[in-house]
């Protein structure tokens, strides 16, 4: 690993100098005590079976207990069919789960949790860091691998991704959620000044209810993994945090089987609750964030399961001839999915085990020699990957 201290006590020189010039510094949040495990149609429940014989077998068991049937889907990417069901009034999610697994043994049942964008408005800083820190090399990088993107529907005509190519997908029905939370981590892989020749592959998975925040249910992130399965996609950038599900369990499981590199952000729910998914599952790389000069954010989710840290308090980013600053572990995630993009030796890697491998011998140490439960194994560098 890396030591870069004397470059954080230059730009927290510089940082200083724009404080006192009048900037506002982001004011601190109170830390919130427990996970939220909301989800996205209360009545809903879900199975994903492996093969035609389970499925009708699921079929007939829910026919006989006098489940609707909603949606039968056959996940080719992901080898695994999805069915989706309203329950029988009187029913709970833990008894549906129990009965249904019980009649067929094959199957994952699981209730559709919701998954939330871990993303908010800073304090502008004026000071545009992220890659100085980074240690990304003048001129960027070509991108080695397309890359997943599951989020919100993102801007393709935005003059920040005018050198991606943008191919999009929609997860779900009804009212998409506003599109500057995917524009903004899209915004960031593909800045040229990281990553030339980038190709996006785009998969909106958050809808807007009438009332409340932006939600992505665990079956929108499921067929978005099996969509980037199928296209053969080997990087996704998951910048959304939510309660452990079964159902996205498997998924994953499955997506990593097949060589998928997934990047997720930890989460912004404090450092005194456990560990939030997709970014705690081990088939993925969680992402922490760090301000200009590499302490943790606040609110960033710690534990065993961080891998690595990146720029995530007040990033600049350029949105229609104006900068905006934002913070949290959504936009740190990007940087990372980035960093690894740019990689010959992750465009080679045969799984995850690989791409962690290598983020760990090139990050710098941020606390105690090693991993740590707070940065992971440090600051992910960019610098001397391009392989050009």
């Amino acid at each position: 690993m890396f030591q870069i201290a004397p470059l954080f006590r230059g730009l927290a020189a510089i940082g200083l100098g724009f404080a006192l010039l009048g900037c506002v510094l982001s004011q601190e949040q109170a830390l919130p005590s427990a996970v939220r495990a909301d989800v996205v149609g209360p009545r809903k429940i879900i199975a994903l079976v492996p093969d035609p014989e389970s499925a009708a077998q699921m079929r007939q068991a829910t026919r006989s207990a006098g489940y609707q049937e909603l949606d039968v889907t056959r996940l080719g990417g992901l080898d695994l069919t999805m069915l989706t069901y309203r329950m029988p009034d009187g029913v709970t999610g833990a008894q549906a789960i129990a009965a249904l697994e019980a009649a067929v043994p094959t199957s994952t049942v699981g209730v559709n949790h919701a998954y939330r964008l871990q993303q908010q408005q800073g304090a502008a800083q004026a000071l545009d860091y992220a890659d100085t820190m980074m240690r990304w090399s003048e001129g960027g990088c070509a991108a080695r691998v397309p890359i997943g993107l599951i989020d919100t529907a993102i801007d393709a005509t935005s003059p920040a991704l005018a050198g991606a190519e943008v191919i999009t997908r929609a997860f779900f029905e009804g009212p998409s959620a506003k599109a500057t939370h995917g524009t903004d981590v899209a915004a960031v892989l593909a800045n040229p000044d990281r990553l030339r020749g980038v190709r996006i592959y785009s998969a909106n998975v958050f809808g807007q209810p009438e009332a409340g925040d932006p939600v992505a249910g665990a079956d929108a992130l499921v067929r978005a993994l099996d969509w980037l399965s199928g296209e053969e996609v080997r990087l996704v950038n998951l910048a959304l945090a939510g309660p452990y599900n079964k159902l996205l369990n498997l998924a994953v499981d499955r997506a990593a089987a097949r060589g998928l590199i997934l990047v997720a952000a930890v989460g912004n729910e404090g450092p005194t609750v456990d560990p939030l998914y997709p970014a705690g599952f081990e088939e993925v790389i969680a992402v922490t964030a760090v301000d200009v000069e590499g302490r943790i954010y606040r609110n960033a989710v710690r534990g065993p399961h961080v891998d690595v840290a990146a720029p995530g308090v007040d990033v600049m980013l350029p949105t229609a001839g104006r900068l905006r600053f934002v913070t949290g572990t959504s936009i740190a995630t990007p940087f990372v999915t980035a960093r690894l993009a740019a990689d010959p030796a992750v465009a080679a890697a045969r799984n995850v085990s690989e791409a962690r491998s290598r983020l760990a011998e090139t990050s710098a140490e941020l606390g105690p020699e090693g991993r740590d439960t707070v940065f992971g194994y440090g600051l992910a560098l960019a610098e001397n990957i391009c392989g050009e």
